[in-house]
């Protein structure tokens, strides 16, 4: 990644320090997170294309609209998804999916 300097307004920067708060976010983490949602529709980020073509080989499917009613707009899913990252489980995931599955 390329590092950028900015200089920002005080009340700007006490917004993004109120965003980055609220969802657990390091500061950089909201002004890139800001900056991708502002400039990614302008060219479809490399994980678009990806799951555009996993849902036309039907490895991947839309979410049900039951599934979809499950979702908390609240809850910041990188944050989550970096919580587990750096749990340690015992047995790991690896080995109880491996369990779960069964014999072939």
């Amino acid at each position: 990644m390329t590092t950028l300097t900015l200089e920002l307004p005080r009340d700007l920067l006490g917004l993004l320090q109120e965003r980055a708060s609220e969802r657990g976010q390091k500061l950089q983490e909201a002004a890139l997170r800001i900056l991708q949602k502002e400039l990614t529709p302008e060219a479809r980020s490399e994980r678009e294309r990806v799951l555009e073509v996993l849902q036309a080989s039907g490895l991947v499917r839309p979410l049900s609209e039951e599934l979809r009613q499950m979702i908390d707009p609240d809850i910041d899913y990188e944050a989550v998804r970096r919580e587990l990252a750096e749990r340690s489980f015992d047995p790991p995931l690896s080995q109880i999916i491996l369990e779960n599955r069964g014999e072939k």
